[in-house]
């Protein structure tokens, strides 16, 4: 494998992260619909600022803090040895982003379940995550305790890592491009209220009510994260509570 530090690869890379998410969100919120799902979590964001502060304001700003850090570790050491410029195919990198994300999401869920929802201390360390419950808003997906914070988004770069090692050379920008955009969009709908139950919509809004489904208690299934793939196959798949308001978190 080559060893080379890339770093315009790198660089392209971050730059066409920013780039593509920040014209999705402008596409998006043109939409009435989207706007009015954005309207309400910023209003929930608020609430839960002002009135959860206890809860939220030192746990929101120590996510930020470990993700920043946790991001630039990533982006400045480790991805310019793994990343590349050079040519690969359509398939190839659609095959690479979609191997990272199922090898991802695999250890994901078991982390998730076994891990966060044993019996053992990281049950405590999980049970920050779930003070906030059904329905939840776009803020809860950064009510957390350090270490989860750590585990989950380290566990994504470790996966990605260890995938380019073992094919034993570095992956296509786009390769890197899609499986971040995907990852970190997902982690932030899925913790959204999103009530567009009908077409062009429903995608979105059943990964939203399926995560949902999980911040009822501490007891639900829907351990993954990028799919449901594995809850279906391990069959943990849990269905979805229908509630008309939030829960407030107490």
């Amino acid at each position: 494998m080559d060893i080379s530090y890339h770093w315009l690869a790198a660089l392209v890379t971050v730059a066409s992260i920013i780039s593509i998410v920040a014209a999705g969100r402008f596409v998006a919120f043109r939409f009435p619909a989207f706007h009015r799902a954005l309207e309400f979590n910023t209003a929930e964001r608020k609430r839960k600022w002002r009135d959860l502060g206890h809860k939220y304001q030192h746990r929101i700003k120590s996510s930020q803090k470990i993700g920043l850090l946790t991001n630039l570790v990533f982006f400045l050491v480790i991805l310019p040895f793994i990343v590349t410029l050079e040519p690969r195919s359509v398939g190839r990198v659609l095959l690479d982003a979609f191997l990272v994300l199922m090898v991802y999401d695999f250890f994901y869920y078991v982390t998730h379940r076994f891990l966060f929802h044993g019996k053992g201390y990281f049950r405590r360390v999980h049970a920050v995550h779930h003070q906030a419950r059904s329905r939840i808003s776009s803020v809860d997906a950064l009510l957390l305790h350090p270490l989860e914070a750590i585990i989950g988004i380290a566990l994504f770069y470790v996966v990605t890592l260890a995938i380019a090692l073992v094919a034993g050379q570095p992956f296509h920008v786009a390769t890197i491009v899609i499986t971040y955009v995907i990852f970190t969009q997902i982690n932030q709908l899925n913790h959204c209220r999103i009530d567009l139950p009908y077409p062009p919509f429903r995608t979105i809004n059943w990964i939203a009510i399926m995560h949902d489904a999980h911040h009822v208690d501490m007891h639900r299934g829907n351990y993954a994260t990028i799919t449901l793939l594995y809850d279906w196959l391990f069959r943990t798949l849990e269905q979805p509570v229908e509630q008309e308001k939030p829960v407030p978190v107490t």
